[in-house]
Formats: C-alpha cells, sequence, structure tokens
C-alpha cells in the first residue's frame, strides 16, 4: 500500500549521538527542556544494537528484518589473514604503536584505511592480526533506505558527520542558509558520544556540551521558517562505568587459549563468541555461567531483544555484561577503560530521546516510540510515498 500526504516541509534532523534522557532537565538544558513539554516529545525504546541501529532509523524495519547487528561479523576460522596485504597490517601495527591514546589511534586508523581504500566502519581498535576476520557487514534487505527514496524522488538532501567537535557549531549555524538549497538536512553530531567515553555522562565536560547543544539549539529554532520542522533526537544514552573484566585474560588464565580454542568480538558490552568445536564450547560456557556480571543470551533473550532471526556471523554464542560493567581491554578501547558508555542488553539507566518542533499534526502521542518509526514520519513530512516494505507508520 502507498500512503501520500499534502503539504510537503522542510526537514532538519540533528541526531546528538548519545543524548540521554537524564540530560534533558531545566538546570542542564532549560530550552529542550521546555520544548519537550510544548511539542511533541517522546523517549525512543533503546535497541541493543551497534550499527544495526542506523539500519532501523534508514530503513524503517526492524533488525530481525534487515539482519545487520553489529559493526562487524565473523567470516570464519578458516579466512586467516590473506584478504588485507601484509604491508597493510604491518602499518597498522605501526599505527597502533605509536599512538599514545585511543583516540589519535582512530583517527590514524581512520586516514590509513581510507589511504588503503579499506572500509573502517565505526571506528575501532580490532588488532591487526585479526582484521581479516571482522569485516563491516554488508547490507542485504532489498528494501531502500531512506537516501534512495529522496533520491528517487528528486528531494535535495545533504547529509553531514562531522569528526571534530568545533565543526558542529558552524554545521548548526549553516542550517538556516541550507534550507534555501535543500529540502532535508540529516546531521549526525558526535561530540556527547565521544565525551561521554572518555569523562562518563556525570562529567562536567558532558554538562557543558550539552549546555552547548542547548543554546545552539535555541538560536536555530528562531530562525526557522514556518514550513520546517525540526527533529532533534539520539541513538542511545550514556551509562557510568564502575568496574572493569578481562574476559579475554580470565579465559586465558583457565587455559583457553584465543584462536586455537575459540575467536570472540570483544565490545564494552557484549562479547560474540565463534568456538573451534563443541567440547570448548561446553566448556567456556560452563566457566563463564560463574561469573555474576554478566550471562549468555538465551533464545528468549534474542527473541524479546528482536535479536532471534540475525546470523551465527553475529555470534554462536553471545555474553553480555550486566549494567555500570564494562569488558576491557577490548575492540574499541585498549589503553583505559571508557568512563560512560551505552549498548547493554537490558538496560534500564537511561532511553534516547526524540523531539519534534513545528506546524505539523501529530498522529496520536505515544511516550515511547521505536527508531524504525522515524524513517515513514520524515518520508510523510516530505511528502513522499511509504513504502509497504516499512514495517512502523508515521508520527505525522
Amino acid at each position: 500500500m502507498i500512503v501520500e500526504v499534502e503539504n510537503m516541509k522542510k526537514v532538519v534532523l540533528i541526531w546528538l549521538d548519545a543524548f540521554s534522557d537524564h540530560y534533558l532537565s531545566p538546570d542542564l538544558c532549560p530550552f529542550l527542556w521546555d520544548l519537550s513539554r510544548n511539542c511533541f516529545f517522546s523517549r525512543i525504546s533503546p535497541l541493543f544494537a551497534y550499527v544495526g541501529i542506523k539500519h532501523c532509523f534508514e530503513l524503517g524495519v526492524p533488525i530481525n528484518t534487515h539482519k545487520i547487528w553489529n559493526d562487524h561479523v565473523f567470516t570464519g576460522f578458516h579466512i586467516g589473514n590473506n584478504v588485507q596485504h601484509a604491508l597493510f597490517r604491518g602499518l597498522l601495527r605501526f599505527v597502533d604503536k605509536a599512538s599514545f591514546s585511543d583516540g589519535l589511534n582512530k583517527i590514524l586508523r581512520y586516514a590509513l584505511f581510507k589511504v588503503s581504500k579499506v572500509e573502517y566502519g565505526t571506528p575501532h581498535l580490532i588488532p591487526a592480526n585479526l582484521i581479516d576476520f571482522f569485516p563491516v557487514p554488508k547490507k542485504s534487505c532489498e528494501s531502500k533506505d531512506l537516501y534512495e527514496v529522496l533520491r528517487e524522488h528528486g528531494v535535495r538532501y545533504l547529509r553531514k558527520e562531522p569528526k571534530l567537535n568545533r565543526s558542529e557549531s558552524a554545521i548548526i549555524r549553516s542550517i538556516p542558509k541550507l534550507l534555501e538549497a535543500y529540502d532535508a538536512l540529516f546531521f549526525k553530531l558526535n561530540s556527547l558520544d565521544r565525551l561521554g567515553h572518555e569523562y562518563g555522562p556525570l562529567s562536567d565536560a558532558v554538562k557543558q556540551r550539552v549546555s552547548f547543544f542547548d543554546d545552539m539549539l535555541k538560536k536555530l529554532v528562531g530562525t526557522l521558517d514556518k514550513d520546517a520542522v525540526l527533529i532533534v533526537m539520539s541513538d542511545h544514552g550514556m551509562i557510568p562505568v564502575l568496574r572493569s573484566f578481562d574476559i579475554t585474560g580470565f579465559l586465558g588464565n583457565k587455559g583457553f587459549e584465543y584462536g586455537r580454542h575459540y575467536i570472540s568480538f570483544v565490545g564494552a558490552t557484549y562479547v560474540s563468541f565463534w568456538f573451534r568445536n563443541e567440547k570448548y564450547r561446553d566448556a567456556i560456557v560452563k566457566e563463564l555461567d560463574k561469573l555474576e556480571m554478566g550471562r549468555f543470551l538465551t533464545f528468549d533473550d534474542k527473541v524479546r531483544l528482536g535479536l532471534d532471526k540475525i546470523g551465527k556471523e553475529y555470534g554462536e554464542e553471545i555474553f553480555v555484561s550486566e549494567e555500570h560493567n564494562v569488558f576491557f581491554p577490548e575492540f574499541y578501547h585498549v589503553r583505559k577503560p571508557p568512563k560512560g558508555i551505552h549498548g547493554y542488553a537490558f538496560g534500564k539507566y537511561d532511553m534516547p530521546i526524540f523531539l519534534m518542533y513545528g506546524d505539523v499534526s501529530i498522529s496520536s502521542k505515544k511516550s515511547k516510540i521505536d527508531f524504525i518509526d522515524v524513517m515513514p514520519t520524515v518520508l510523510r513530512l516530505l511528502d513522499l510515498p511509504i513504502s509497504s516494505s516499512v514495517e512502523a507508520k508515521s508520527l505525522v
């Protein structure tokens, strides 16, 4: 079924990476706090997903449909180091050794991957000897994503995701001028995520950045015409870290050798496992089941999380940590553990937000929405058809 609406709007979508609903207070961000009480505001149901969140947003379908969950997939024990050239892996080791911080390491890696024409994906620190085992997943869903639909209908749009904090204020200030040339603007601003990981969500650095965005958005709203709709959303929150645990070291002390007995993709809040055989699977599961800081996902857990139809390339078994606990070292932090993190399977601490300001009629008020609701909402605001493949309804 195709649904069409009248009166095309100009759309400005600002994705504030890691903006927690805990930040939304009259003291910390008074403008957004007031706006949330005078326009459409909802929290977004958290997803235990990583790059999968982006695909839910862009495709309007859940993870079990588009089948992309994590930032990387496992290609199998047989791959070895046969994909990337030995010179590339050698340069990668040099860059890793020469970097004095995880942040610098990721910047240098980004440059090396780009020059080498190797897809980097989400900035990571996967060891050089494991690069070939964990490539970036490819889209397999046949549905058209949001940007494909926009191009198909000749909508003028601009997407940007600046890498530097100082670029974000310039982007926000440029929006009124950009709306003269574009019908839709999509900006993902990541500084809160970086600061939250480094300093923690309760830090002065994070509070100052939240206040910065509050002030910038207040100025922006004052410049918007009546035909413009502003959407401010986040993909997850940020949770204080209290404890860390070296899961690879723990298994090593129990006699299990990485690569020989198992391979794992180690994230801060989860570890995906693949085993050489059932004997090692049973033994490793038995040891980890004794830990109080985490547990393996059951099939019922995966159903509840909407992950029961993803492939084994994301893990034969997935071990998840309890809130406020992280695995360290892991494939995104190797020099010091993060002070803030997100991506817990059953997190209760906070939630991402969705705020929509403009002259629009809301179909129904909801205390919580899903990421898949955003894509059809944007299409409806732009007076574009919503395909029957979209598994959500517009909020307007």
